[in-house]
């Protein structure tokens, strides 16, 4: 429907309809930092509507397809690389749907408009062998270097993502005829095997809370579990001592993987260990696969390019 057919709509102010989106999104949970992006984005759709339409008021209920075809052209303009157009395209989809569901607006055009492509980009990875050993060779004066060594330990032997280290408790580890053995809860539930000097280390750890890690502050323990941005630059901070550039717990795990791959474990036992649910997940190790495997890129015949800290 051409914008000239339903100029008699009732506008709908964008600062309302952000708000009431915002809203939403804090009721079903989301975090603040998530919230924060969706805002950015939004704000970035706002923009490009109010120099386009020329209004304080932005019309949300007269978009069009072309419109945001002509945003998507805006963004590309800006040098706005394909991932980030991508994802707040996909943005202003979800508040349109999320206002048609509310009969906020009469038509969701966002659905109709398609998003460009997601380019997958090669891991980063490192030696894990190496890199565990690095972790385990760390030198340790305190509680918090000895709680940091485990985590890191952790991540370097699991591949377990950042909220799943961070609610670990005690009870989570256990040994069964010699084998110690660490269980994920939550909806990725599954047990793994790890090593007992991985164990052992971890049942060190003070045991003042049911919580592996705990986080800490200038003035001690807070008596409550790390979080996951808490861990994110912890690794970060470690990067130095581990001997790399650059490090993030992504790190760890694209490592394990590739490690796990080059020792013949099948794709089901990775799947299994990573608390995947698809196999869909493996598509961005495929350039590492065939690299460890020896082969070449089906499409272009040429060896993949893997980015490596090797």
């Amino acid at each position: 429907m051409a914008r000239c057919q339903r100029k008699h709509q009732k506008k709908l102010d964008f600062a309302y309809a952000l708000r009431s989106f915002t809203g939403y999104l804090e009721g079903s949970g989301k975090s603040a930092h998530t919230i924060k992006n969706y805002r950015s984005d939004l704000n970035s759709f706002q923009e490009f509507l109010e120099k386009g339409l020329g209004s304080a008021l932005v019309p949300l209920s007269q978009v069009n397809r072309t419109d945001l075809e002509q945003y998507h052209d805006y963004l590309k303009a800006q040098g706005q690389k394909t991932n980030t157009r991508r994802r707040k395209i996909l943005t202003v989809r979800r508040l349109l749907t999320f206002l048609t569901k509310r009969n906020k607006i009469s038509l969701d055009v966002g659905k109709k408009l398609p998003t460009p492509h997601k380019m997958e980009r090669v891991p980063l990875t490192v030696k894990a062998p190496e890199l565990l050993i690095a972790v385990q060779n760390l030198k340790i004066e305190n509680e918090i270097q000895l709680r940091n060594r485990v985590l890191l330990w952790m991540l370097a032997e699991t591949g377990a993502q950042v909220s799943e280290v961070a609610r670990m408790r005690f009870d989570d580890l256990s040994m069964n005829a010699g084998s110690a053995l660490l269980q994920f809860r939550g909806k990725s539930e599954r047990q793994i095997t790890v090593s007992k000097a991985l164990h052992d280390a971890a049942m060190a750890l003070s045991q003042s809370s049911p919580y592996l890690f705990l986080g800490h502050n200038k003035f001690g323990s807070l008596g409550s579990p790390i979080t996951p941005r808490g861990i994110e630059l912890l690794v970060k901070s470690y990067a130095p001592r581990l001997g790399l550039g650059e490090l993030t717990p992504r790190t760890f795990r694209h490592s394990i993987v590739v490690q796990w791959f080059s020792e013949g474990l099948s794709r089901d036992e990775i799947q299994k260990r990573l608390g995947l649910k698809t196999a869909y997940a493996f598509r961005i190790y495929e350039p590492l696969f065939m690299k460890t495997q020896g082969t070449t890129d089906v499409v272009t015949g040429d060896a993949p390019e893997v980015r490596s800290r090797n």
